[in-house]
């Protein structure tokens, strides 16, 4: 065994600097958040190829004076904390002292501060540990702390990094996460120079609605409870726009963000008979807990955190829900103050008249055909398909229809063959000797996701239809635009720019705008990656949703709808081995009739 030894100040950075610094998120988290405990009112940050070459977070706090620059670049050199028991009552973001030291160790990382007691400003540099001369520069009041070229002295962890419309997602999300927090300060993220976030200061809600979406603000329940244990406010977005996939929930204690599968289940318990299941809620929430009560310091980069009393925290946040839901009508409730008298008559001389009960003693529940006598009698036919009737029609009539003229094995839906729908989602049509049945919403799936494959496997695009009134194109999906910049053509989107500002022109031919636009954002909302498989699940997901809940179309919609299924190599089932049509041919018919 090798002799004990210490590791050189810079070793041990650069390992500290792995459990703080994994991705260029990261460092714009703990530079963001010391900007907020420097009492920033306006925090700009700056991005230059996702993080990679550059990372530039301005703000205009206190600053940090002269002779404490180099302590800034020390490990755990901290104004937060003096002792062990201030962790039980942090009123801070930070408090290790760790992240400066940390993001200096694996990069070329710059400080330039100034409070208001000096003219100008300060700045010193620290390239991979090893300080530099600090010089005198011209700023205002605050700080500004650039790192360079992240994991220049580390290639392994560099080479880790995913490409750079994902590496900026994690940005964007971070960035968004922290400014959820502080409504009332000024945000403003930059990539490669274009504008991608200008946050303006203002309350909780317009802050939520910016960076959720203008029609956000619409679908926001607002949720508000006040206890001794934990006080939650926020926001929770009506049911029916819960998804799958997670995204748009964010979690904070004490304006912290966190990741909390606990908590996270009891929202979702809250929405019980609202969702389908295995979908997720939307929701901004807040939990204020008493600084004694919670232990912020159980995770590298603290996004997670112990409670004292989880169990009540988890009852009063479910409930806090459920009664935010209640309240406004979105789910039922029992309201056990109301005046009784105002649901129920308790008039004597009002009293209902007993029901009265009609017996058919002829019924015999093993007989075919009708169930007794009297007029009702022959509505309880019997419900086999083939079963014959137990008396002739009225008129010859209603046996007879047009003969249909479509050559054996024609697909249906053209010439003169008849094509009819039947609740709640089938659709039968003619053929030369027989009738052939379809369930039209599996034949809606099957049709599009075959064309959607075609076009994501560099296939013929999915042709597009212009709109009369362009959408335009919400601030939340910028971030992950790049990510779906090169597949949205193909799948029919198209759109015109005017320099930051996006508007959507076209999309497929197959939906509406609102439609389309739907499907652009939950696509926008979850993450192509690099995988085939990944991407076309991606892409799929929303059509299935739509299929599923649109309407049976009219009758010359499903003509074109079974000409197109009948056109693709498999029209009988589905990819999941589940039936799409099915033919009754002439000679199953007749042997009914033997």
């Amino acid at each position: 065994m090798p002799a004990i030894h210490y590791l050189p100040e810079e070793v041990a950075n650069q390992i500290a600097a792995g459990e703080v610094v994994q991705r260029p998120a990261s460092i714009v988290k703990e530079l963001m958040e010391n900007a907020l405990d420097a009492g920033a009112t306006d925090i700009h940050v700056a991005i230059l190829d996702a993080g990679r070459t550059s990372i530039q977070v301005v703000d205009n706090g206190s600053g940090i004076a002269p002779e404490e620059l180099p302590a800034a670049f020390a490990r755990h050199a901290t104004s937060k904390l003096q002792s062990a028991d201030d962790l039980f009552a942090l009123q801070t973001m930070g408090f290790r002292g760790e992240a400066l030291a940390s993001i200096s160790a694996v990069s070329h990382a710059t400080i330039k501060s100034r409070t208001k007691e000096f003219a100008v400003a300060t700045e010193l540099s620290c390239e991979g540990g090893q300080l530099g001369q600090p010089k005198k520069s011209a700023g205002v009041v605050g700080t500004s702390i650039t790192a360079k070229n992240l994991f220049f002295n580390v290639p392994a962890r560099r080479q880790f990094l995913k490409n750079d419309a994902i590496e900026f997602r994690h940005i964007s999300e971070t960035f968004t996460a922290i400014a959820l927090a502080h409504p009332a300060l000024r945000f403003t993220l930059k990539h490669n120079g274009q504008d991608v976030w200008m946050l303006e200061a203002g309350n909780a809600r317009q802050r939520v609605a910016h960076i959720m979406g203008k029609k956000a603000n619409e679908r926001l329940v607002p949720v508000e409870e006040h206890t001794d244990v934990v006080t939650t406010e926020g926001f929770v977005l009506r049911p029916e726009h819960a998804r799958k996939t997670r995204g748009d929930q964010y979690l904070y204690v004490n304006k912290r963000p966190i990741r909390s599968g606990y908590l996270h289940r009891a929202i979702v318990e809250a929405f019980e008979g609202l969702i389908p299941a295995e979908h997720h809620p939307a929701y901004v929430l807040f939990l204020t807990v008493p600084a004694d009560r919670v232990d912020v310091n159980v995770h590298p980069a603290k996004t997670e955190v112990k409670f004292e009393d989880e169990r009540a925290i988890y009852a009063i946040v479910r409930s806090a829900v459920k009664r935010a839901l209640g309240i406004h009508q979105i789910a039922p409730t029992l309201d056990f103050e109301a005046n009784l008298g105002y649901h129920v008559d308790l008039d004597p001389s009002h009293s209902p008249a007993p029901p009265q009960i009609h017996v058919n003693p002829d019924y015999n529940p093993f007989r075919t055909g009708n169930s007794g006598s009297g007029p009702r009698a022959t509505a309880r036919e019997s419900l086999d398909f083939f079963a014959p009737p137990n008396r002739p029609p009225d008129r010859q009539s209603e046996l007879t229809w047009e003969a249909p003229s479509l050559d054996q094995g024609a697909s249906p839906g053209a010439g003169e063959s008849f094509c009819l729908a039947l609740a709640p989602h089938f659709a039968v049509a003619s053929l030369k000797n027989g009738l052939v049945t379809v369930h039209i919403p599996r034949a809606r799936r099957h049709i599009l996701q075959q064309r959607t494959a075609a076009a994501l496997h560099e296939g013929e695009p999915i042709a597009a239809q212009t709109w009369l009134f362009p959408e335009p194109i919400d601030s939340p999906s910028l971030p992950r635009w790049e990510a779906w910049v090169d597949i949205l053509p193909r799948l029919g989107f198209q759109w015109s720019a005017d320099g930051t500002e996006k508007t959507m022109v076209a999309g497929p031919y197959f939906l509406a705008a609102s439609e389309a636009m739907a499907w652009f954002d939950s696509m926008l909302a979850s993450d192509p990656g690099q995988e085939e498989e990944a991407l076309t699940k991606a892409v799929h997901h929303w059509l299935e949703e739509w299929a599923r809940q649109a309407p049976l179309p009219a009758t010359a919609d499903l003509r074109q709808i079974l000409d197109e299924l009948f056109a693709c190599s498999n029209p009988w089932t589905n990819a999941q081995g589940k039936p799409i049509a099915r033919i009754l041919d002439g000679a199953a018919l007749s042997a009914q009739f033997l």
